[in-house]
């Protein structure tokens, strides 16, 4: 099984780092999902946005969205790294596996 390459991995965990929490976040504000604990699963850094719950579209909140984003997108790097890693190295072990070499 051929893995992709880590840096292909590395652009597609920023792209759904930075485009789920977004999409999630203005299909809320245009009420197109209600506020629920879905968006918790599938944003983990969302608590942050627990404090600009009061401040509207100020400067504070905006610039909270974009910590939380970039935390988001940290999360997912260092998980999907552990998997490509897990992956790499249960790859390299079948190798040996079958050419009689040891890991």
């Amino acid at each position: 099984m051929r893995l992709p390459k880590f840096r292909f991995v590395i652009l597609a965990v920023v792209m759904v780092g930075v485009c789920l929490p977004v999409g999630f976040y203005f299909a809320i504000r245009c009420g197109y999902l209600f506020r629920s604990t879905f968006d918790l699963f599938m944003w983990p850094t969302s608590i942050i946005l627990m404090a600009t719950e009061t401040h509207g579209h100020d400067w504070f909140a905006t610039g909270t969205l974009a910590v939380s984003v970039a935390t988001n997108v940290l999360y997912y790097f260092i998980i999907f790294t552990f998997i490509w890693c897990v992956g790499w190295v249960v790859r390299a072990w079948r190798a040996s596996l079958r050419d009689g070499t040891t890991i």
